[in-house]
């Protein structure tokens, strides 16, 4: 192979590298998790519950901050929508959708440049309490925590999306 062939593939690397080192990061953490009010039956489903909430907050942040950015998100509660009534389990993964039992998340972030300057920091309590309005919304196959996956990514284009000069 001639040499100069290879400058593309060269510059083609590089560039690669570049761009995943300049990309937002995004840290979320879940503070004292056992105490949550509800985040899904004990045992595995908690944890995948847990993946699931910081995969979604991790991609849609990473969609909105500029490269450079960085964003830490501590989660410092979580009340998932509906409730699981023992007197209504002809199934183990039956949750009953109520008005009243709308999902909730609280957390605490601080959103710093790439200077390091604070561009945003707060804590807040993150409530939807008309999610049943969503239902039409929250099919198909990325239903899972599908009102609590809604309710974060409008959190992330209010609070981070919104603020962010265009790239």
């Amino acid at each position: 192979m001639r040499p100069y062939r290879l400058i593309p593939l060269a510059l083609a690397a590089l560039a690669a590298l570049g761009t995943s080192a300049s990309q937002a990061e995004v840290s979320v953490r879940f503070v004292d998790p056992e105490q949550f009010t509800d985040i899904g039956p004990p045992g595995k489903d908690r944890q995948h519950n847990l993946q699931a909430l910081e995969r979604h907050l991790r991609t849609e942040a990473e969609r909105c901050l500029p490269p450079g950015h960085n964003l830490d998100v501590q989660v410092l509660d979580v009340d998932l929508a509906g409730r699981e009534e023992w007197w209504h389990h002809a199934s183990a993964d039956l949750r009953v959708m109520r008005e009243t039992t709308w999902p909730r998340i609280n957390l605490r972030y601080v959103w710093r440049d790439e200077t390091g300057a604070t561009r945003g920091q707060a804590s807040e309590r993150l409530t939807d309490m008309t999610y049943l309005n969503r239902a039409a919304m929250i099919r198909g196959p990325r239903s899972e925590l599908g009102y609590e996956r809604a309710m974060l990514a409008d959190w992330v284009e209010h609070r981070l999306c919104r603020a962010t000069p265009s790239r």
